[in-house]
């Protein structure tokens, strides 16, 4: 066989097997064009098959203090709100109301002054769940903080807010130092 005939050979071969691959390839590039649209047509929320994945919503806060807050007997307002997806947290009252039932987890994080306490209450529909006690007495020179969390099932509707235990408290609210948080899981 000539050298001619060789390359001639090689060249045609070639030739097929990458048209054959343009085609693969550009059936594989549709193929992914359509599954982009899928994703962006769903707002990146996969089905999976299942009714209950559509359904879901996304909900979460997170909210900090502007003020300090001294000898105070109620619900602690955090009236700077950094995150409010679905809109649950109401800077007015310090509620967060729950748009839909599950399960939710909450923390919330005090800062007492040096010298100082600061007690509060995870308050779940008017009743206590869990407390927190920042506590920086005898400590002339230094704050304290507390963190404490909760996971709580909640029906729509349910109210959950941080609630102070006492007064002669003093917690050290500006600067994100204490903050309350909480999401559906």
């Amino acid at each position: 066989m000539s050298m001619f005939k060789i390359i001639a050979w090689i060249t045609f071969a070639t030739t097929v097997i990458s048209h054959k691959q343009c085609a693969k390839n550009a059936n594989l590039w549709k193929s992914i064009q359509y599954q982009l649209k899928l994703v962006e047509s769903s707002e990146g929320r996969c089905d999976c098959g299942s009714q209950g994945l559509n359904t879901y919503k996304m909900v979460g806060f997170l909210v900090t203090n502007s003020k300090n807050i001294q000898n105070f007997n109620g619900v602690v307002v955090y009236d700077k709100v950094i995150t409010n997806n679905g809109n649950g947290y109401d800077t007015s009252n310090g509620h967060f109301i729950a748009p839909y039932e599950g399960l939710y987890f909450f923390s919330w994080t005090t800062l007492a002054m040096h010298d100082k306490t600061f007690f509060t209450n995870l308050m779940h529909n008017g009743k206590k769940t869990v407390i927190n006690h920042a506590a920086a007495r005898g400590i002339s020179t230094e704050q304290m903080t507390a963190t404490q969390s909760a996971v709580l099932h909640l029906a729509a509707k349910d109210k959950v807010y941080i609630k102070t235990l006492g007064t002669q408290q003093y917690m050290y609210g500006v600067d994100g130092w204490s903050a309350f948080t909480g999401f559906k899981i």
